[in-house]
C-alpha cells in the first residue's frame, strides 16, 4: 500500500486531564505511561526552566508535552514525517504547547527524501529503516512480558505487514535543524527512531557535539549498535549509562542516557 493519507485523529484524555489528538488511543495511554516512568523523569529533573528540547521521532508529541510541562520558558522543535502521526502532533502542539515547533520530517545524516513504512495499527514504529525480523522479535518479547498468547504475537505481526503504507517524506539532519532554527544550545536531544538512530547521530555535525548537553536515545542492538552508539557517544565526551525498561526484556530496545560533565 502507498498512501501516506492521514487518518481522522482520535481525542484521549491524560491522567492529568488534558485531551490530546492520537491515531491510536490504546498507544497512547502505554506511551503516556512509559513517560512517566524514571527513566524520563530524570531527564526531566534536570533541565532548566529556559531548555532548548530536540524531539527526534516526537510520535503524537507526548514526550514533548510531559517533558515541557513543567518549564515555564522551553523552547521545543520536534520531528515527525509520519502524516496522521505529525496531524495530530501539530495540534497537540497548537492546543498545548503553542511555543513549540512541529516540523513535519524524518532525520538522519543527510537531507533530502527517503521512503518511510508506516504502521497504521502501530504508529510507533514507523521508520525508515526496515527490518521485519527485528520487529517480530521486539513485539514478541513484548507480549511475552505482558503475559500473552505467542498466537497473539504472530497474528498482530502478521497484520501489521499487510496494512503497511510506505510513501516518500522529507529529511533533515540534525546539524540543519541547529542552522534553520539559529540554535546556540541543546539542552536534551531526545531520539527514537526505530533503527535509524545512528544515521541521527551521524547527521550532528562536530561543530554542534560540543553544544548538546544531554542526549537520549533509543537503541536497537543490532550487530553490535548498542556499543557502536556507547563509544561514538563517549568519544564525543559524554558520561553514558545504558537501560533497558522491563516492558522490554528480550528485545532489542534499549535506552542509552548521555550526559555532559
Amino acid at each position: 500500500m502507498t498512501t501516506g493519507q492521514s487518518l481522522s485523529p482520535a481525542e484521549f484524555t491524560l491522567p492529568d486531564g488534558r485531551v490530546i489528538f492520537c491515531t491510536n488511543e490504546r498507544n497512547a495511554e502505554l506511551i503516556w505511561h512509559e513517560m512517566s516512568t524514571s527513566v524520563y523523569l530524570r531527564e526531566q529533573e534536570k533541565l532548566p526552566d529556559d531548555a532548548t528540547i530536540i524531539d527526534v521521532g516526537a510520535h503524537f508529541g507526548l514526550f514533548s508535552l510531559h517533558t515541557a510541562s513543567g518549564l515555564a520558558n522551553a523552547r521545543v522543535l520536534a520531528c515527525e514525517p509520519a502524516s496522521a502521526t505529525f496531524d495530530c502532533l501539530y495540534r497537540n502542539f497548537a492546543a498545548h504547547l503553542p511555543g513549540g515547533t512541529a516540523l513535519r520530517t524524518a532525520v538522519a545524516d543527510r537531507s533530502g527524501t527517503v521512503e518511510l513504512t508506516y504502521y497504521p495499527a502501530n504508529e510507533t514504529i514507523a521508520t525508515i529503516e526496515v527490518d521485519e525480523e527485528d520487529d517480530q522479535r521486539n513485539i514478541s518479547a513484548v507480549f511475552a512480558n505482558v503475559g500473552a498468547d505467542p498466537a497473539q504475537s504472530e497474528a498482530y505481526c502478521s497484520e501489521l505487514r499487510r496494512a503497511a503504507e510506505r510513501y516518500p517524506v522529507p529529511v533533515t539532519t540534525i546539524a540543519q535543524l541547529f542552522a534553520d532554527h539559529d540554535l546556540d544550545t541543546v539542552d536534551l536531544l531526545k531520539i527514537d527512531v526505530e533503527r535509524a538512530e545512528l544515521a541521527v547521530l551521524r547527521g550532528i555535525g562536530e561543530a554542534n557535539w560540543p553544544r548538546i548537553r544531554t542526549v537520549s536515545v533509543e537503541v536497537h542492538d543490532l550487530d553490535g549498535r548498542l556499543n557502536e552508539v556507547v563509544s561514538l557517544l563517549s568519544a564525543k565526551g559524554y558520561r553514558t549509562e545504558q537501560l533497558q525498561q522491563d516492558l522490554y526484556k528480550g528485545s532489542s530496545v534499549h535506552i542509552v542516557r548521555a550526559h555532559r560533565p
